[in-house]
């Protein structure tokens, strides 16, 4: 008892010199992100979207957002795919920035399957993302009842670093704030597609896709998008 009472209080001084010593921490100020998503891309039309009633007042008033509806230039409804961007970058509070999870339960989306995949983005870098197969029961215009599917695919981005975690996340702002006197401003990157495989045209106003056709759709964009955003991908 008397070792393990030393070495605490040896662990306790040592940790109080430090603090006292150490240099101070940056404010972070420097997002990895540029808070701008592109309305035009190879095969795919932006439209801006506005920030959500609930996002504006739950999450702090500094918070910034990036947000868009990307689609096929066609009109026809069987040749349509839709992809909705949200990029949500912290403020000084930094409580912009959450485990997804959470708010998706609080829409009613229940989780099916969550997977690690890696974004070939080219010159040998690799982008971890998370991909949530997510699902909920929606009411269609016929006023019947059906259960849809959806891929919400979301990573962090620090001043830095990336990561699919939100462990992570947490554990890379705990380091690097002590060991490398950064505090990051995270951004929370996020992509949702609806699986539109038991949904007709006429409401979901895309073509049919199946599951792995709408990962395929989602991971394309992200290779494009990505370095038009991310500081990291960026030329």
């Amino acid at each position: 008892m008397l070792i393990r009472a030393t070495i605490f209080a040896a662990l306790v001084m040592a940790t109080g010199a430090w603090c006292k010593h150490s240099p101070s921490v940056s404010g972070g100020s420097e997002a990895g992100v540029i808070m701008k998503l592109p309305m035009k891309l190879s095969s795919y039309v932006g439209e801006p979207e506005e920030p959500s009633e609930v996002e504006k007042v739950r999450l702090p008033a500094d918070t910034e957002f990036a947000k868009a509806e990307y689609h096929t230039p066609t009109a026809d409804a069987t040749a349509r795919d839709v992809v909705h961007c949200t990029i949500v970058l912290s403020g000084t509070e930094r409580k912009s920035i959450h485990r997804p999870e959470v708010c998706l339960q609080g829409q009613d989306w229940k989780l099916i399957n969550s997977t690690i995949i890696p974004v070939d983005m080219g010159k040998g870098r690799t982008l971890k993302v998370k991909d949530l197969h997510i699902e909920r029961v929606v009411a269609l215009r016929d006023g019947s009842q059906r259960t849809i599917r959806a891929h919400y695919v979301y990573w962090f981005v620090g001043s830095d670093v990336t990561t699919p975690s939100h462990v992570e996340r947490i554990w890379l702002t705990l380091w690097d704030n002590i060991f490398r006197n950064t505090n990051h401003r995270w951004a929370y990157t996020s992509m949702m597609a609806l699986v539109t495989e038991n949904v007709p045209p006429s409401d979901s106003g895309q073509r049919v896709r199946n599951s792995q056709e709408t990962v395929d759709i989602v991971v394309k964009l992200i290779q494009e998008l990505a370095p038009k955003f991310q500081k990291s991908f960026m030329p």
